[in-house]
């Protein structure tokens, strides 16, 4: 193994190496998450983890419901970077941005030193996305997709009533949910006519939207913020329809887009993601990519259980193990709305409403299949008690895949 040499003390306090068998860059779930599955395969690998942040392990799927559980940042901090990083016998280096990176020396050159690496993987996640939106404060829009956003978001709000969510989808709506348990009046802007377009069914989005309206969330539906003006102590949005609405804060919920700035230096493969094999190899096979920011014949997927599964196929690979290989469908997906509990999976592939088939319509409780022409199962959605079919109809779909 390469000489290791010693971090700084702003540092997490054990020795980092400047020339790493395994090198992540990320710290989000899918970069700890990988670190995990590589030293379980190679237990003396020297492995190296580089973070532009804090490395601070949390459970990102929390922060969507965090205020109505009334927890603080902190509260949500499972391990920090030097304990995480002790448990795993790993090299951490944190609040250190890579700058470039060299593919023929394999060498990353970063704000706090240049390192070697002999396998690179990519963790660098996604950022949370803004509308196009004019208006002279447009820029002081927020969102909502880690944990010192959070933290900052958190402090903000103590003196807001109001709070505009831009954004109807799965992260809009379930925040939605969150402020308004919390005591907050909330306008949802949603430019589709239901939420979470593609990803539920009409019936079910229509249930949980008369939950969220009986809350006191008022949704807009087809309707989009024109301007974003600055008011005394407040913002005055001025919708498409030619209405004013006088607001504290604006939550932008529309979506992340994956971060490909170091593959492109690296002359990676990129579409919307960067592009991965079975193997979750780049176009580069010595470099890998994981989570938010990677790209299958399928597509991003931003779930925790397919991240799993590419940081187990990395970890095998690594090893020599080619028979792990990771394939694409559709994760189990429960949504974090306590108004409507809802289990789904989407179909790969398919972005329309027709296909769905229902089975079951009572009340709020409703079972929707989603068949292709052989009758086989490649996707359901359910509500209310019938959740509790969710892991055998996904059994079905993953025996079969």
């Amino acid at each position: 193994m390469a000489h290791a040499t010693p971090d700084d003390g702003t540092q997490p306090s054990h020795k980092v190496s400047n020339h790493a068998d395994v090198m992540i860059i990320g710290s989000g779930y899918a970069g700890w998450q990988v670190a995990e599955a590589v030293r379980k395969e190679l237990p003396d690998a020297e492995i190296t983890l580089i973070t532009a942040d804090d490395g601070i392990v949390y459970p990102k799927p929390s922060l969507s419901m965090a205020l109505r559980q009334e927890r603080s940042a902190e509260d949500l901090k499972e391990y920090s970077a030097a304990q995480k990083s002790t448990e795993l016998n790993i090299g951490v280096k944190t609040l250190t941005r890579v700058m470039a990176v060299s593919e023929k020396y394999k060498k990353v050159l970063t704000t706090r030193g240049n390192f070697y690496y002999d396998k690179l993987i990519i963790a660098t996640g996604a950022k949370a996305l803004k509308p196009q939106i004019a208006g002279s404060v447009a820029h002081e829009m927020v969102t909502l997709n880690d944990l010192p956003s959070y933290r900052k978001f958190r402090k903000t709000i103590e003196e807001v009533d109001h709070i505009t969510i831009i954004g109807g989808g799965l992260i809009g709506t379930e925040m939605a949910e969150d402020l308004v348990a919390a005591g907050k009046s909330i306008t949802l802007m949603v430019r589709e006519e239901q939420l979470m377009p593609g990803m539920l069914p009409e019936a079910i989005a229509k249930d949980l939207a008369d939950k969220l309206i009986s809350k006191g969330v008022d949704i807009r539906f087809g309707q989009t913020v024109n301007e974003m003006n600055g008011a005394s102590s407040a913002y005055e949005l001025n919708l498409d329809t030619g209405e004013q609405i006088t607001t504290g804060l604006v939550l932008s919920a529309i979506g992340i887009a994956p971060n490909v700035g170091l593959a492109k230096k690296l002359n990676l493969e990129v579409n919307r993601g960067i592009k991965i094999n079975q193997y979750c190899q780049t176009s580069n096979p010595d470099v890998y990519a994981i989570g938010d920011c990677a790209e299958s014949e399928a597509g991003v997927q931003a779930f925790l259980e397919p991240i799993r599964r590419q940081a187990n196929t990395i970890a095998a690979h690594l090893k020599g193990n080619m028979d792990v290989t990771f394939d694409a469908v559709s994760p189990l997906i429960k949504t974090k709305t306590s108004t409507l509990s809802i289990m789904l999976s989407l179909p790969l592939g398919a972005n329309d409403q027709d296909g769905w088939e229902s089975e079951t319509d009572i009340g709020e409780n409703h079972k929707l299949v989603y068949r292709d022409q052989e009758d086989h199962l490649k996707g359901f959605a359910l509500s209310g008690e019938l959740v509790n079919q969710a892991n055998n109809l996904y059994k079905q779909i993953t025996d079969a895949a």
